[in-house]
């Protein structure tokens, strides 16, 4: 009997398998913090999250300006669900150029370029319930 009403319990449960949100922090004043915002979703899982922006530059561009310093740490975070950090790709684009940054073996890490300026960096994250990026606008000073 006992079984059967744990059973109930676990039948009973809803999962979210929406796509996380995503944000930086600055691990020097913890209270920086700021949300990127959602790209392009393409959530096999459920197709009602699904988003495209053919301008990421532009949607980059509107986003709250986040101060770091030039070789900085800084740490992303992925709210609202279990995804594997380690998979996340993240990149700095500024005119034509593109640079990927190299993540921390401990995870949710990475250093940025000691050249000063104003970046748009891309967030992807790769699951197994599909692709969701990111994006947000920095300055390296």
């Amino acid at each position: 009997m006992l079984f059967v009403v744990l059973l109930t319990g676990c039948i009973g449960e809803e999962y979210d398998f929406s796509p996380p949100s995503a944000s930086l922090t600055n691990p020097e004043d913890i209270t920086q913090e700021e949300k990127l915002a959602e790209a392009n979703i393409d959530w096999t899982y459920d197709e009602k999250y699904n988003k495209e922006t053919k301008d990421i530059l532009s949607l980059a561009k509107e986003q709250n300006k986040m101060y770091f310093n030039s070789g900085q740490k800084v740490q992303f975070s992925l709210q609202d669900g279990h995804f594997d950090e380690k998979k996340v790709k993240i990149s700095l684009l500024q005119n034509e150029n593109k640079m990927d940054l190299e993540m921390e073996h401990a995870g949710s890490y990475f250093n940025l370029p000691k050249e000063k300026g104003e970046y748009m960096i891309v967030l992807d994250l790769p699951t197994d319930k599909g692709t969701a990026q990111y994006v947000g606008n920095i300055i390296i000073q």
